[in-house]
């Protein structure tokens, strides 16, 4: 099974994984998945220090983090990812969140923030427009060669790379890929001396590699001076 059927097949089970109906919900989900919540909100308050952002969410799932870039003052946010169940659930959530996805392209308007998703694989992806910010969370899980995405999230954006890494935790990590290898679907884990040398050999030994949680690491690079934007 491919990265692509693996999330096609399982989008609401993964979108589930962030349920807060309950009060319940919100604090079991912040124990058990402290990850996903504190890379989520190191990216909010880096896209919160540029005014008006624009945002790339690359492999935006069912885009729970799309609507909280809009929510952290992003003008536009442009979501993709590979599976089509994923960006069916993107645009529902954010209609149901004041970010709404509407019209053929799937694009809508709140107050300030806008956001749009669609479906395709990023490295594929032909664009002509740049962004002030290129973010990728949960994704690097599932590449095996880091640095080709690495550059191309470069070469959209103007200001900032944010992405997000699993660390090579010894129960953890080999926990998880057997998990996944029942599935069919690879998964990686990175220790920072290698995210360090992936983002040198990507043209960005500037990066910053922050852990967080218990086995987990992001990685901002400050792109300095706009390349052309928007």
């Amino acid at each position: 099974m491919s990265v692509e059927s693996y999330f096609q097949h399982r989008a609401d089970q993964f979108h589930a994984l962030y349920g807060e109906e309950a009060a319940w919900q919100r604090r079991l989900n912040r124990w058990l998945r402290a990850g996903l919540y504190e890379r989520a909100e190191i990216a909010v308050r880096e896209i919160g220090q540029i005014p008006g952002a624009s945002v790339l969410d690359v492999g935006c799932g069912s885009g729970r983090n799309s609507v909280l870039f809009v929510k952290a003052g992003a003008r536009r946010v442009l979501g993709i990812d590979l599976a089509e169940n994923m960006v069916k659930l993107a645009r529902q959530f954010s209609e149901a969140h004041g970010a709404a996805s509407t019209g053929r392209a799937g694009k809508g308007q709140t107050g300030n923030g806008q956001t749009e998703f669609i479906c395709g694989d990023f490295m594929t992806f032909n664009c002509e427009e740049r962004f002030d910010a290129a973010v990728a969370l949960g994704v690097f899980d599932y590449i095996a060669e880091p640095e080709p995405l690495l550059r191309k999230m470069a070469s959209l954006a103007n200001k900032k790379i944010i992405a997000s890494f699993p660390g090579n935790s010894p129960v953890r990590a080999p926990l998880r890929k057997f998990r996944y290898a029942l599935r069919g679907c690879p998964v990686y884990f990175y220790s920072e001396a290698g995210l360090k040398q992936a983002f040198e050999q990507a043209g960005m030994p500037q990066a910053r590699i922050i852990p967080y949680a218990s086995s987990g690491f992001m990685g901002i690079v400050e792109l300095g001076l706009s390349r052309g934007g928007e």
